[in-house]
């Protein structure tokens, strides 16, 4: 995503047309001069009633949504898809490493259990937790990559839908553990956490 201090004027006037109806009226005001994101960011009512946007209420809306850019801007500097991968590779790492220490513990020798840990159930929300992050990271918009990630947000949801019916799913913690481990080993969601 494009920090909003770099969008033309041409991505501001997109931006305007998604305000409030009663806003539409300004749009040619705002092409006229060229306000672009940097201008916007630091809009004033003073600059707002220079560009004819004269009712308060109006002006208010304004404000609000360029406050709203402000926090979205800020947001996209200090948070990346990096970020976003990492901390889901890691929750993904946690999740796999939750089965494989109960696995490894003497008593685990029943298999029959139908009672999965906490720490196992914690791994798995934080997993899922984890990716409807990355979910809202990729919604946000405008995204300047040509790639739009229909894809690979259709499979994130897949994936997530899967783990939480397998977590509910009355089989033994075996079973259960066994196909989460598989779910989270396809291919795609490796490639989604690597």
């Amino acid at each position: 995503m494009e920090a909003v201090n770099g969008w033309s004027p041409q991505q501001v006037d997109d931006w305007m047309r998604g305000l409030d109806d009663s806003l539409q009226q300004y749009i040619p005001s705002f092409q006229q001069q060229q306000v672009d994101g940097e201008k916007l960011l630091r809009m004033t009512h003073q600059e707002l009633l220079s560009l004819g946007v004269v009712r308060v209420g109006h002006q208010e809306l304004v404000l609000e949504a360029v406050d709203l850019l402000c926090s979205l801007n800020y947001g996209v500097e200090a948070d990346s898809l990096k970020i976003q991968v990492g901390t889901m590779r890691t929750a993904h790492h946690n999740l796999s490493s939750a089965v494989m220490q109960r696995r490894k513990n003497p008593e685990y020798q029943n298999k029959n259990s139908h009672q999965p840990s906490n720490e196992f159930l914690s791994a798995v929300v934080d997993l899922i937790a984890a990716a409807k992050s990355l979910l809202a990271w990729l919604d946000r918009s405008p995204l300047t990559s040509p790639n739009d990630f229909t894809s690979t947000r259709s499979r994130i949801i897949q994936l997530c839908l899967e783990l939480t019916s397998t977590v509910q799913k009355d089989c033994t913690v075996y079973e259960m553990e066994e196909k989460i481990l598989e779910v989270v080993s396809t291919p795609s969601s490796s490639s989604v956490c690597s």
